[in-house]
């Protein structure tokens, strides 16, 4: 009788099992591996995709917010030199408008009866009509009592600026707006009016809505109390907040995202929403602490690692059902690949993106395994690819400003002593920039026996600065030779720097004009420091006139000074980075401090004045960074 042996006990169905058993352990093994690596990828590119679209956007919004909060804190100094002059008012909120289009209205809002004692309300108000005219009126009154408003009620307790909580305007601006508020005070320190922008939030809807991080996904902005100011849902603008809508359950991660919008944080979380898991991922903007926020359904970010997994399941399922038939003949081929795609998933993990894969001619689960292996091989390649691109073009970026800088610096005299011939003039000047390059200058010649010198601040610090500086600095050069008087000078300076000046940058300067046979010394000042004047007998601060600086207002008249100076005395010119110099426990240099050390080094001559000048600078600053750029010039006239 011919014994009978089950499938089950035979060898080769014993060692199929087996196999069967450590090659389905093996493929789960990898697919495991693959699978936690690709969902980790697939969200690091998600993530770094979404807040790249953010950071677009972002980038956009904050570009407009600061040109209008420049065009107001570069505005408020005039209302404060002109405050007399009610009438002037309507004409800067105009101008305020005239000069940045994105702002839709503005006002000089003063504190009740600053004018009449009988006059509670004083507010000129301009803003832009249907037509894109700019209509002005008086805003204040009893229905619209503008004292109580949040744009003037918060910078006033803050004393600082202040942006406002997103709001409908009725009886000013009739539009949903924010506004950039900022307090003014007078000498005393008492606050006598509030000057604000308000800026129109329709544009906001356009950019945030445009984001399209993600298929199925939607674009909110939140206000830093987590209001909506954007989203698909027109209802819920303004009367919900996120918490409210867009999570069922409060746990951890949602405290955290609320700390996050609080602290004006960006970060990404997963929420449910109507029984589906959400991602969120939001980023802030840092001028208002609003954010703005991309939603996407859990499924569409990882669709595609979804769909390659369950492709891969069931090619799999199918692969060892036939292992089962084809063991015998086919485990060597089959474990000797697998080993090397586990190996290679290791090494992929440790860092080497291009780790030979085996060659697979067989169109199963290992062919689809080796596909899968090799996108994400190109795909890391891919991303270091981009990251060695971003460094290159950082280093050209820092390059170039290196150039600019060396450029910026070859404007100015460099060589000293500039005129070695002379026995009557002994000068030397120097300039530190806080970045790579800024906003400082200084110039001098000599023509017909006169020494022409001038020395600014440009507003600001970084390129915008330098190329008003490097204008500034052939401007003179050129005008001065057609003038004979500083005020002639500054005023022709002033007029070719306020043409299509939109970002009203402005610059301060001194130009002097020292006749070397009199020693007769004309000077003019355009709102800079006023220099300091050493004699044998006092070391004082010149008088200067109060002008305005350059580029603000065209045809401005800049009135001249004239001084006879006497035979050994020192003129000490500088911008207001020497006085303004911080320690590391934020105290300035001062006036004080300067007007002792030119009194203790009033016998140096010019290049040991101004060397030592620097040197007590840094002494003072004590390793502090240097936040403004620094220029002394020092002449003798012997």
């Amino acid at each position: 009788m011919e014994r009978r042996i089950s499938i089950f006990k035979s060898i080769s169905g014993r060692l199929t099992i087996q196999v069967l058993l450590v090659s389905a352990c093996l493929f789960l093994f990898s697919f495991i591996l693959f699978y936690e690596m690709s969902v980790k990828k697939v969200e690091e590119v998600a993530v770094q995709h979404a807040h790249s679209e953010l950071a677009s956007t972002i980038n956009q919004i904050e570009n407009v917010l600061t040109s209008v909060k420049v065009a107001v804190e570069n505005t408020a100094w005039y209302v404060e030199e002109h405050r007399e002059s009610k009438e002037l008012m309507y004409s800067i909120t105009k101008t305020l408008l005239s000069n940045n289009d994105f702002i839709h209205g503005a006002s000089v809002a003063f504190e009740p009866y600053f004018y009449d004692s009988e006059e509670k309300y004083f507010a000129p108000y301009s803003y832009r009509g249907e037509n894109g005219n700019i209509i002005t009126k008086q805003l204040g009154n009893e229905e619209y009592d503008y004292h109580h408003m949040d744009w003037y009620q918060i910078p006033k307790l803050l004393e600082q600026a202040y942006w406002s909580e997103p709001y409908y305007d009725n009886g000013g601006g009739e539009m949903m707006m924010t506004t950039y508020s900022k307090p003014l005070y007078d000498a005393y320190g008492n606050l006598y009016a509030i000057i604000s922008a308000d800026v129109s939030l329709h544009w906001l809807t356009g950019l945030v809505t445009d984001i399209k991080a993600f298929p199925e996904s939607y674009n909110i902005m939140i206000s830093r109390a987590a209001s909506y100011l954007v989203h698909p849902e027109r209802d819920m603008i303004l009367n919900e907040t996120i918490f409210s809508t867009e999570y069922e359950k409060p746990d951890s991660r949602i405290e955290k995202m609320q700390d996050d919008i609080i602290n004006c944080r960006g970060g990404e979380i997963v929420l449910i929403k109507n029984s589906e898991k959400h991602f969120m991922f939001y980023s802030p903007v840092e001028t208002t602490c609003w954010s703005v926020g991309i939603v996407c359904p859990f499924d569409v970010v990882f669709a595609s690692v979804q769909k390659l997994g369950n492709t891969v399941i069931i090619v799999a399922i199918i692969a060892l059902l036939l292992m089962i038939i084809i063991c015998y003949r086919s485990i060597r081929k089959i474990t000797g690949p697998i080993h090397e795609f586990a190996s290679a998933a290791v090494e992929i993990a440790g860092g080497d993106f291009n780790v030979p894969l085996p060659k697979i001619r067989t169109e199963d689960e290992l062919m689809l395994l080796n596909e899968s292996f090799e996108f994400m091989q190109k795909s890391l390649n891919s991303y270091i690819e981009e990251l060695k691109s971003t460094t290159a073009k950082k280093e050209r970026i820092e390059s170039e400003l290196r150039i600019a800088s060396e450029i910026q610096m070859g404007m100015i005299p460099k060589i000293f002593p500039p005129f070695p011939e002379r026995a009557d003039l002994e000068l030397f000047a120097k300039l530190i920039p806080a970045k790579e390059v800024g906003g400082d200058l200084y110039d001098f010649f000599i023509e017909d026996e006169k020494l022409y010198f001038i020395v600014g601040d440009v507003s600001g610090k970084g390129v915008p600065a330098s190329l008003v500086m490097a204008v500034t600095c052939r401007l003179f050069r050129t005008i001065s030779s057609h003038f004979d008087t500083p005020e002639g000078i500054m005023t022709a300076l002033n007029n070719s720097l306020s043409e299509n000046n939109a970002s009203n940058m402005f610059c301060t300067a001194f130009v002097g004009i020292l006749d070397l046979r009199t020693g007769t010394l004309k000077y003019c000042n355009a709102g800079h420091n006023a220099p300091v004047l050493v004699t044998a007998d006092a070391t004082t601060f010149m008088e200067v006139n109060p002008n305005l600086p350059l580029g603000l207002f065209p045809d401005f008249p800049y009135e001249g000074q004239c001084i006879d100076i006497a035979r050994n005395t020192g003129i000490y010119i500088y911008t207001d980075g020497v006085t303004e110099a911080e320690n590391t426990d934020k105290e300035l240099y001062s006036d004080e401090r300067l007007l002792d050390f030119i009194r203790n080094n009033a016998d140096s001559d010019s290049q040991d004045m101004v060397e030592a000048s620097f040197a007590d600078i840094a002494r003072h600053a004590d390793g502090a960074d240097q936040s403004d750029d620094i220029t002394v010039m020092y002449f003798r006239y012997r």
